[in-house]
């Protein structure tokens, strides 16, 4: 089989250091930074990956979330890609990279096949350089690469869903999502497929991300539930540990969740009329041409903007100073129809509260970390609650 060798520059690189009974057998263990835009073309090096990543999911998703919306962090929280090499090379003058791949069956994408497809796909919408870990496995058999391929794909670790599933803690939230039509959607452990065998794209941690932002017994006007954004583990936590707490808010959960969709849907159009500016040049949101679309699960619906989920939570906790307890049980205030507000003045005056703070961070991270964001959206929303 002919040599293919793919050159591309790189930030930095770097040779693991392995004893020597290893390095006599051949094997080398290599890892690169590289910009994520001159990531070499792998369509013809797929093969002994053995998954068929798709574009669609939660996994596909999450990854696509955190490149648009966690730039600075991207390269450190995703695991990168893998690829196994018949040789590499580096020019430390140049800082040029040369891969040399041979055999379809032994060379070429081993692992981190939904970053590379996903990465692959939002480059070019990329405002700012943007980073990826790649590590070069150099030397290795054909009768290594299964073992490999196996290894780097399989994780033993039964996520915390997964037992709380198995536990019975999910039960009173499923059946307040019963009778939507997305309940077949969801994932209630770690992985889970539909009829066709396809994965569900929805993710349970993300809908207990979303009621979160509602905890009204734990958070109030200057304490803000902002790990309804900036971490599923800890918000999975938090509900273990605050379960009572959630049973408030399912009656409210399939109005809260079609809410996030909706935000997520109108936000353009309002940020365009509060600012009389471009949403889809705002850092992190991506302006999807041709036939691509965002999918809406909770609304079913398509939109062709993907908005950063920091600019979504903030909104979303906004509305929970509309929530009054009665029997036990959240209602929305004064007879108020969150919905309602999202499409009239509020839903502007919002926008024009994330488009401040987005302009000036110009990182939808900060955006949905910041203590002020999420302050500065609750308040719009006291106030509308206060007025009516």
């Amino acid at each position: 089989m002919q040599l293919t060798k793919l050159s591309f520059p790189v930030i930095s690189f770097r040779n693991l250091e392995t004893p020597q009974h290893i390095q006599k057998q051949g094997y080398r263990d290599y890892f690169a930074m590289v910009d994520v835009k001159t990531l070499p073309d792998l369509a013809a090096w797929r093969k002994i990956n053995v998954r068929d990543p798709k574009l669609t999911g939660s996994v596909p998703d999450a990854i696509r979330q955190s490149v648009l919306g966690n730039p600075d962090m991207f390269a450190f929280m995703n695991r990168g890609i893998v690829i196994s090499v018949e040789s590499a090379q580096f020019d430390n003058k140049s800082n040029q990279l040369t891969l040399g791949l041979r055999d379809p069956s032994l060379h070429g994408l081993l692992d981190g096949g939904h970053t590379y497809n996903i990465l692959m796909e939002e480059r070019e919408a990329l405002e700012f350089p943007q980073y990826v870990r790649l590590e070069v496995l150099e030397g290795f058999k054909p009768e290594d690469i299964p073992n490999l391929v196996d290894a780097r794909n399989t994780s033993n670790q039964v996520r915390d869903q997964s037992l709380m599933n198995l536990s019975g803690e999910f039960e009173k939230l499923k059946k307040a999502l019963s009778k939507t039509h997305y309940a077949d959607l969801i994932a209630y452990k770690e992985y889970e497929v539909l009829s066709n065998g396809e994965p569900k794209p929805i993710d349970v941690r993300d809908i207990i991300a979303i009621l979160t932002a509602f905890d009204r017994e734990n958070f109030d006007e200057k304490a803000h539930p902002i790990n309804a954004y900036r971490s599923k583990a800890a918000c999975l936590t938090h509900f273990g540990e605050h379960s009572k707490a959630y049973q408030k808010i399912y009656p409210l959960a399939p109005e809260i969740l079609e809410l996030y969709d909706l935000i997520q849907l109108y936000l353009p159009d309002l940020y365009n009329k509060a600012r009389s500016g471009k949403f889809g040049h705002l850092t992190g949101v991506t302006t999807y041409k041709g036939k691509r679309r965002a999918h809406l699960h909770y609304i079913n619906q398509d939109s062709k903007y993907g908005v950063p989920a920091g600019f979504t939570y903030p909104i979303l906790g906004g509305f929970r100073a509309l929530l009054e307890e009665k029997g036990g049980r959240y209602v929305w205030g004064k007879g108020l129809d969150p919905i309602s507000l999202l499409k009239d003045g509020l839903g502007e005056t919002l926008a024009d509260t994330i488009g401040n703070f987005a302009l000036d961070a110009r990182n939808p991270s900060k955006t949905g970390k910041s203590p002020l964001v999420w302050q500065a959206c609750y308040q719009a929303v006291r106030v509308e609650y206060l007025e009516a």
